[in-house]
């Protein structure tokens, strides 16, 4: 999948071993938010035509270093326990703690679309993949602006208090109309 008119304003995201996906907030049938994928080889093609508004600085590229907390694997503003990890590309701190929160309760892709929506009150394209940790050839290739008004992203792994542990690529959109 091609973006239709390529620029430096969309993002795309290339991923396999994706056991089930979920989008909310926007049709993925439309010019600025297209996900296409196949379940039964657990592949999805995702692009974003994001709208930067006035933006009038420099795109740089940037690492987040940072980590919080006692897990050196959970580098996100939240440190609940049961989170094994967590790495988020998402600036804006109030965001990224509400799609965590999101994450945690469910370990169904369509249910954490659905409670991110709800609880951003957002106009922005979601993204929920749900990752196959045990397969060895999963890979995610996914292009990030580290804008906290256009873009955040956060992959993160759940141990719950009963069950299997499961592993999420949540992408958040802010797009054209």
């Amino acid at each position: 999948m091609q973006p239709l008119h390529p620029t430096a304003t969309w993002l795309t995201t290339n991923a396999s071993g994706i056991l089930d996906w979920a989008t909310a907030g926007h049709r993925t049938d439309r010019n600025n938010y297209c996900v296409v994928g196949n379940r039964d080889e657990k592949i999805i093609h995702v692009a974003y035509h994001i709208d930067l508004g006035q933006q009038s600085q420099k795109l740089e590229q940037v690492e987040h270093l940072s980590v919080a907390g006692n897990n050196p694997q959970n580098r996100c503003v939240n440190q609940n326990s049961r989170i094994v990890y967590c790495y988020p590309s998402c600036a804006n701190t109030t965001l990224q703690g509400l799609v965590i929160d999101s994450a945690i309760k469910s370990n169904e892709a369509t249910t954490v679309a659905l409670d991110i929506q709800k609880s951003t009150h957002l106009d922005w394209a979601i993204t929920v993949m749900q990752v196959d940790y045990n397969d060895p050839h999963t890979r995610i290739n996914a292009s990030v602006f580290v804008g906290p008004n256009s873009w955040c992203s956060v992959y993160i792994g759940v141990k719950p208090k009963l069950g299997f542990d499961w592993l999420y690529e949540i992408q958040l959109a802010k797009i054209l109309p």
